[in-house]
C-alpha cells in the first residue's frame, strides 16, 4: 500500500505479537486477540488519511460494503471477542473493515496519494 510503509509494518509486528502471546499466554488461560480496524468514519487515522471530500469519498469506495466503519462496528468486535461467546478465539487477528483488505486495500494508498498531490 502506497505511502503507508510505517502503518503496514506496525500491524504486521502487532499481528505477529498477538499470535506469539497467544501461545505463551495460552496455557495460563489468557486469550490474545487483536483487531484490525479498516477506514473508520470519524476517527482521527480518517481525519488525516482523508482530508478532503474527495479523498473520504475514495476511501469508502474502496470497500467493498461501499460504506465506512462506525466506532461501533470496531466496539462491536471487541465486546464478542471479551464475552463469553468468544471464549475460545484465542490468537485471531479480526479485520474489521467491510472486506477491504480482501480487496489489497482497494488501491486505497495509489489514489490518496495521487489525490494529495499538487496540480502541476
Amino acid at each position: 500500500m502506497e505511502a503507508q510503509s510505517h502503518v503496514c509494518a506496525a500491524k504486521a509486528g502487532v499481528e505477529m505479537l498477538t499470535r506469539c502471546l497467544a501461545l505463551e499466554w495460552g496455557a495460563q488461560g489468557v486469550r490474545v486477540n487483536a483487531v484490525v480496524p479498516g477506514p473508520i468514519d470519524g476517527t482521527e487515522g480518517m481525519r488525516r488519511l482523508a482530508p478532503s471530500a474527495a479523498m473520504r469519498d475514495a476511501a469508502r469506495d474502496s470497500v467493498p460494503l461501499r460504506r465506512l466503519g462506525t466506532p461501533e462496528d470496531v466496539g462491536n468486535a471487541c465486546l464478542f471477542l471479551a464475552s463469553e461467546l468468544g471464549s475460545y478465539v484465542s490468537g485471531a487477528v479480526l479485520p474489521v473493515d467491510g472486506g477491504w483488505l480482501l480487496s489489497g486495500a482497494g488501491g486505497l494508498g495509489r489514489m490518496l496519494a495521487t489525490l494529495a498531490r499538487p496540480a502541476t
